[in-house]
């Protein structure tokens, strides 16, 4: 069995605490990337700008408050199944925050066209998906260690969320193609990208959740 029931309860609190600060941020970055998506469809150049500098600023502090939840764990002795527990769990919420920055930056290559509104609304629609269930993992950090079941109702939510997005992947990827009949190659690829980094955030969310359900049980 894990020692991780051994860490006494302030530590953990004090972990959660510092992951949840990350985790907050990762929300900010996931909502200004959505964002972009939005206003790509509606042309604005000017605020997908100041929208993509905001998630990059972001998604810099969320890689700051990563680098100080790793420093806290190399400084102190930890079981090595806690350590590597912990640092999963810190790595995969980094990762959401990354395939964010990498669809807005993929956002940006494609000014100065707009998205076509029936794919750029869809995949806002899978962007704000993401965002709730970055919400959702925020939500499970403030209950953890103290309320683990109630952090596995909300892992679970957010496995429906996942599932939710790759439906609805499915369904936009259908106009994408129809839409690289006609479209320039550059832009067909371009929503490609948008498309699967969309996706792989989502995945990623489900990751964390899987790292939170393992904490989880250990603490019932």
């Amino acid at each position: 069995m894990s020692t991780w029931t051994w860490i006494s309860g302030a530590r953990k609190r004090e972990l959660f605490g510092l992951y949840l600060k990350h985790v907050r941020e990762v929300e900010r970055v996931i909502e200004k990337a959505r964002d972009v998506i939005g206003e790509l469809v509606r042309g604005s150049e000017e605020t997908v700008a100041i929208l993509w500098n905001d998630v990059f600023e972001s998604e810099r502090r969320a890689d700051e408050i990563k680098r100080k939840i790793l420093h806290e764990l190399a400084s102190e002795v930890f079981h090595p199944i806690d350590r590597e527990e912990i640092v999963r769990l810190v790595l995969t919420t980094d990762d959401v925050a990354a395939y964010a920055k990498a669809w807005s930056r993929r956002a940006v290559l494609y000014l100065p066209e707009r998205l076509p509104k029936d794919i750029g609304d869809t995949l806002y629609m899978m962007a704000s998906k993401v965002l709730e269930a970055v919400k959702l993992l925020g939500q499970a950090a403030e209950l953890m260690p103290s309320k683990p079941r109630e952090v596995l109702e909300i892992a679970n939510k957010v496995e429906s969320i996942e599932e939710e997005i790759d439906d609805i992947r499915h369904e936009v990827f259908k106009n994408i193609l129809k839409f690289c009949e006609t479209s320039k190659v550059s832009e067909c690829l371009l929503l490609k990208e948008i498309m699967d980094s969309v996706e792989n955030a989502s995945d990623r969310c489900e990751d964390v959740a899987d790292v939170l359900r393992g904490i989880a049980l250990l603490s019932i």
